[in-house]
């Protein structure tokens, strides 16, 4: 995948999948940063989790709750947020770093 096409992928792929999201989990809907935070905070009991840059001109952040709730946004220089998936049985896995020999 090209570099300046990794915004324009994400919304097409969150398009597919919140397609398939249950209407509870992943509205489809965009709307500012701040007003989706606390939806997620408040009806979900999710917070942020990780984060990470998609070209230097969005964020993408995975939110999630104790139980096991998950939200990934996608963040537009902007400020509008977009709800690109969604979904249950969130699993957080120890990272284990390969060739360090101990």
């Amino acid at each position: 995948m090209r570099k300046s096409s990794g915004f324009a992928c994400a919304l097409m792929i969150g398009t597919l999948v919140t397609a398939l999201a249950s209407p509870a989990q992943a509205q489809g809907r965009c709307a500012p940063h701040d007003a989706i935070v606390k939806v997620l905070a408040g009806k979900y009991q999710e917070n942020r989790h990780a984060l990470g840059l998609i070209n230097e001109k969005a964020v993408m952040e995975v939110f999630i709750s104790p139980k096991g709730t998950w939200t990934m946004l996608v963040t537009d220089q902007r400020g509008l947020s977009c709800i690109i998936a969604a979904g249950d049985a969130w699993e957080q896995t120890p990272q284990l770093v390969q060739g360090t020999g101990i």
